[in-house]
């Protein structure tokens, strides 16, 4: 007779597998969360991309471009430095809701959400505050730019704790539905505004309605939390859960501004001498940094299974080579292909109006300056995931390198300038520094004695798990 079918577990070996059942097998295993982040995350950021590429067709004013980008840089370091909230959140969430312990979820929860109400509350107002003098010391028409971008980033700040419950629930499909929806959306928003005569202003309000709606929507879907009375379990306060923000904080915020404050020194030193020149390293930068947020899914996903790793007592290498491998890979087909075709990279990413002034900004060292600034990204983008690798081995020594980077690259920039290529090749030396000082912090690994920091038994999977389908 046939062996019974085994009923007891959904998407048993006995049972077939619906989709919902495979993805959640596959999130269990490396690989499989991998590929359900890499694919979220690279949608998401090729539909943030099509938003620039679409505002550069729309934005068609002389310097009105640069305008935006400046602007769109600034809230991008400020924005992503917002991440170590998400990160925070993500961290306590996963170990009370291992420990069965909703009641510290929806303290967390309450007092999060009332607190970065607060912060974006006080981003506004400190906007209004700035808005005529830092206007005009980035060389913008008008102060609204700076109030808008203010309640872009108050409401950009709010969404970081929503992706925080569902990456800390490892909802990554919802967390990566969530990506892709606030980025769609902030094309559709974008283009209305735009469209309505808003301008550079509409550009930067897309984000901000975007943002506000889906929040929305995933605190709806967790309305449950913020119903009753509670009190937190043990000794649990959510002040403690603050003291994780400052190291996440400091090596996020390092990253992102080694990354983004280019486009705005360029904006400073050549907005009133030669807007075209502005322009043109705005457009150039739509390309490079492109490369630089394809691997955002691998560091999801390494950083929580890296400490798992290492509150446990085992290894980690194995984890870490198998995430830069990935990241190399992704980068080194994006810069491979803009060198392969590099023209139909100008054009694609100028929206077919600029390309020509990219091909006449000269190459450095025989090499196209679209495909080099690419390069320069890629680096970043390996050493972003190093200093990911570096927070979840809980080490602090390369803060102090990402804040000697980050000050070098500034005082490089405002020495070096003359040209667009003297600006990328500041940027190389800084990154191609501190990648050879992060693999090599990297190289000597201590894991922590077992139990150290997992109050959570999680069931390990091999990286070369099958995953059926």
């Amino acid at each position: 007779m046939d062996e019974p079918t085994k009923t007891s577990e959904p998407g048993g070996p006995g049972e077939p597998r619906g989709l919902r059942e495979q993805l959640t097998a596959m999130r269990k295993t490396l690989l499989g969360a991998f590929g359900i982040m890499m694919v979220a995350s690279t949608l998401a950021a090729a539909l943030n991309y099509i938003f620039s590429i679409v505002m550069t067709g729309m934005l068609g004013g002389k310097g009105e471009f640069s305008s935006f980008n400046s602007l769109n840089s600034l809230f991008l370091i400020v924005v992503m430095g917002a991440a170590s909230v998400q990160t925070v959140v993500t961290k306590y969430v996963a170990e009370f809701d291992a420990l069965g312990q909703e009641q510290n979820i929806r303290h967390l929860a309450r007092s999060f959400s009332r607190w970065l109400l607060i912060i974006g509350g006080v981003v506004v107002v400190v906007s209004f505050a700035v808005a005529w003098p830092l206007a005009d010391a980035l060389k913008l028409s008008s102060p609204v730019f700076i109030i808008i971008l203010g309640t872009s980033i108050a409401a950009a700040f709010y969404i970081t704790f929503p992706y925080g419950l569902l990456q800390g629930q490892q909802r990554f499909i919802g967390l990566g539905a969530a990506a892709m929806a606030t980025a769609l959306l902030r094309i559709v928003c974008g283009v209305v505004l735009v469209a309505i005569g808003l301008g550079v202003y509409g550009a930067l309000g897309a984000g901000t309605v975007s943002a506000i709606l889906v929040a929305l929507v995933v605190v709806y879907y967790y309305r449950d939390l913020f119903r009753g009375k509670t009190e937190p379990a043990g000794d649990f306060h959510p002040s403690s859960a603050l003291w994780s923000l400052v190291p996440v904080a400091a090596a996020i915020f390092l990253v992102i501004l080694m990354t983004q404050i280019d486009v705005v020194l360029v904006r400073a030193f050549w907005g009133l001498k030669s807007p075209v020149t502005a322009d043109r390293y705005s457009y150039a930068a739509l390309a490079g940094k492109a490369a630089l947020f394809f691997p955002e899914g691998i560091s999801i996903v390494m950083f929580p299974r890296v400490s798992e790793l290492r509150a446990k007592g085992q290894p980690t290498r194995r984890v870490l080579a198998w995430s830069m491998a990935a990241a190399l890979v992704l980068v080194g087909a994006v810069v491979g292909f803009y060198a392969l075709f590099p023209g139909f990279t100008a054009d694609f990413f100028t929206a077919g109006k600029h390309g020509k002034e990219l091909a006449a900004i000269p190459s450095i060292l025989g090499i196209n300056f679209v495909v080099l600034f690419g390069a320069v990204m890629a680096i970043f983008a390996l050493v972003k995931l190093l200093a990911f690798y570096h927070l979840a081995m809980n080490r602090r020594l390369f803060i102090a390198f990402l804040a000697a980077g980050a000050v070098a690259e500034v005082v490089g920039i405002a020495l070096f300038h003359d040209t667009l290529g003297q600006i990328l090749v500041v940027m190389l030396v800084v990154g191609a520094a501190l990648l050879v000082i992060n693999l090599a912090l990297a190289v000597e690994e201590k894991p922590g004695p077992p139990g150290e920091a997992a109050p959570q038994e999680i069931e390990e999977t091999t990286i070369a798990a099958s995953i059926p389908l």
